[in-house]
């Protein structure tokens, strides 16, 4: 049996992602964790976050639209105070890192215990638009819109938690925001694979939201009220 940990949308959320590291390193190990992007960004500890996700070897990890819009800033027509937040993560991050963020992939497959799983961040086309489901699509669009051969698709970007299958029996999985949430909840999902059987387990951890909230305002981090007003 091999046990791994699914997350997504960490938002430079150092707090929520110490709480996490504790569990899983004093009461629920796992062999891999895989991370389905938006890790940066939004929160006020980009660089903390950043050395744990990249150099932690239990992180396997993609991009999300967070991470890729650093490197093409003419995506979207950003309002300035956000285009002064992006400089601000560069800034922190510093070349050696941003080298190394830019080779991360926009999705992977990988293969658990002959499992095939696919991680991406929202959709295969796009990792900015979201998910069929949350435009106005049946199940079998949604589901239908991850054409790849696999069994589970991992995705985050709606930060709200999914469990969706149907006939084709191929399952997809949002653990939901893991640190950019007002309850101040870090949610994760454990999956147990044995073969044929995999257990799925949907967790919450509690974390200090008002220490997220001091350090937007000792790192004097751009944008900053703004994002507490809307996600802490």
């Amino acid at each position: 049996m091999e046990r791994i940990a699914v997350v997504a949308d960490i938002h430079a959320n150092i707090h929520a992602l110490q709480v996490f590291m504790d569990h899983i390193n004093k009461e629920c190990e796992v062999s891999k964790i895989l991370n389905v992007g938006d890790f940066l960004q939004i929160g006020p500890n980009p660089v903390e976050v950043f050395d744990i996700v990249m150099n932690d070897k239990r992180f396997i990890n993609i991009m999300g639209n967070n991470e890729h819009v650093l490197f093409n800033r003419e995506l979207m027509k950003f309002p300035e105070e956000e285009v002064e937040h992006q400089d601000w993560v560069i800034h922190k991050l510093g070349e050696e890192r941003m080298d190394k963020l830019k080779k991360l992939p926009f999705k992977r497959i990988i293969n658990i215990k002959n499992k095939k799983i696919l991680m991406l961040h929202s959709r295969i086309n796009s990792i900015i638009e979201f998910p069929l489901l949350y435009k106005k699509k049946s199940l079998e669009e949604f589901i239908g819109d991850y054409d790849e051969d696999v069994d589970y698709v991992l995705i985050g970007h709606t930060h709200l938690p999914l469990y969706a299958t149907n006939w084709s029996l191929k399952n997809i999985l949002n653990p939901g925001a893991f640190g950019c949430g007002k309850d101040g909840i870090v949610k994760f999902i454990i999956m147990e694979i044995d073969n044929e059987l995999v257990n799925i387990t949907y967790k919450q951890l509690r974390y200090d939201k008002q220490k997220v909230v001091d350090d937007f305002k000792r790192n004097n981090v751009p944008y900053g009220e703004k994002f507490c007003e809307i996600f802490y």
